[in-house]
């Protein structure tokens, strides 16, 4: 079997999606039916950090590639903002059509195909994945984040640590926490409320991280309806306690005071704003990537409808900030770097701050939320940088 990489960086400049991108890369072996696409986007903070997506329902290339572009500029844009030395990167698996996660063969492939871009990007968990996946990918490469703690970095325990205080391997609890924080911080910002007691919140998927984050919102007093398409994350919904809406409606229109989108990303468009409206939706806060089709244009739109929107990738950077945390600590392994469960739920609540300041300068500057959060990402990181990789084929 062999993989072979090859480099599509120039090809793709006048791609819609593509920002100056310093490495995008096609993986591929015939044999095991595997393809992949990894974007490393900006490094000016360090290695390029962000997940390895597992998809089966990519119609055609170009919406692979498309997500690739996307999610890895939201990954810069995310690690600047929650400031981590870490720049942004993303990987996709085009994933055999039916299915939810990849093998074992293709989670070497794909480290294998980190591998051959040298360093450039470290790749985590994300949808499609768990903590078992990226085990198999570092028996392949040492670029890999979101392990166990006692095997991130291949170093000993700080003492006196009880391995309670070990941080959680999978992120998804933390992205749902620092979600949570972000419907807070929106509450507060837009109704002078402290507490979510009888507020009504549309959630749209029920993931790991939505299924958690649905927890958090129930506890603090809010009404939780869902919508989902697996049947078996609707059943698992419904034990949870949660009102599930049918599968012919849509959760846009679903009358509420929030909205958390926490599916796949480019949702919100013209069109569904005009549901959320009609719906009464006060708040767009959830955990999904790329929650706008077009930026600028829907961000716009939501503020002129009078909809507050917490900018996705600050409200759903609990993740990568409690990865990112693990991964300083792997290079840098003392006391002071140990990301114990506290010091990243600590780190992760700041979340609530970042978006207070982020809405109250929208409002007083006169722009969108989204304008302001990309304005504080760009001040922390560079662009125009280019990388380098060439065709290469690797021995499997």
């Amino acid at each position: 079997m062999t993989l072979t990489i090859n480099t599509m960086t120039d090809t793709l400049k006048d791609h819609p999606a593509f920002d100056g991108h310093e490495t995008v890369i096609m993986a591929e072996d015939t044999d095991i039916g595997f393809k992949a696409f990894i974007a490393v986007h900006n490094t000016s903070r360090g290695q390029a950090l962000g997940g390895c997506r597992y998809w089966s329902r990519y119609r055609n290339d170009d919406e692979a590639i498309t997500d690739v572009l996307r999610l890895s500029r939201g990954m810069t844009y995310k690690n600047a903002v929650a400031d981590l030395p870490l720049g942004g990167g993303k990987s996709v698996i085009v994933g055999t059509p039916g299915t939810r996660h990849p093998t074992a063969e293709m989670m070497q492939a794909v480290a294998k195909a980190v591998n051959a871009i040298y360093g450039q990007y470290v790749t985590a968990e994300d949808v499609g994945m768990s903590v078992d996946h990226m085990l198999i990918a570092r028996g392949v490469t040492r670029h890999v984040a979101g392990l166990p703690i006692e095997i991130a970095g291949g170093h000993a325990m700080p003492d006196g640590l009880n391995p309670a205080d070990y941080p959680h391997a999978d992120p998804s609890p933390y992205t749902a926490y620092g979600t949570f924080q972000s419907v807070r911080a929106a509450v507060k910002h837009k109704m002078g409320r402290d507490d979510l007691t009888g507020l009504t919140v549309s959630v749209k998927g029920y993931g790991n991280v939505a299924r958690t984050l649905c927890k958090y919102l129930a506890d603090a007093g809010a009404v939780v309806t869902v919508s989902e398409i697996d049947d078996g994350r609707i059943a698992q919904a419904k034990e949870d306690g949660f009102a599930v809406l049918d599968k012919g409606l849509d959760i846009m229109a679903h009358k509420a005071d929030i909205y958390a989108p926490c599916a796949l990303g480019g949702d919100i468009t013209p069109d569904s704003i005009d549901l959320l409206v009609s719906a009464g939706v006060k708040i767009v806060a959830g955990c999904a990537n790329n929650q706008l089709a077009v930026i600028d244009r829907d961000s716009k739109l939501l503020t002129g409808k009078g909809i507050l929107y917490a900018p996705d990738y600050v409200a759903n950077a609990g993740g990568v900030i409690a990865v990112g945390m693990q991964h300083v600590w792997s290079d840098v392994p003392n006391a002071a770097t140990f990301p114990t469960h506290d010091k990243t739920m600590m780190r992760v609540g700041n979340i609530y701050k970042t978006l207070l300041e982020i809405f109250a300068r929208a409002e007083s500057e006169g722009k969108t939320t989204a304008q302001v959060a990309d304005e504080i990402a760009r001040e922390r990181f560079s662009v125009g940088k280019s990388g380098k990789v060439e065709m290469v084929a690797v021995a499997a």
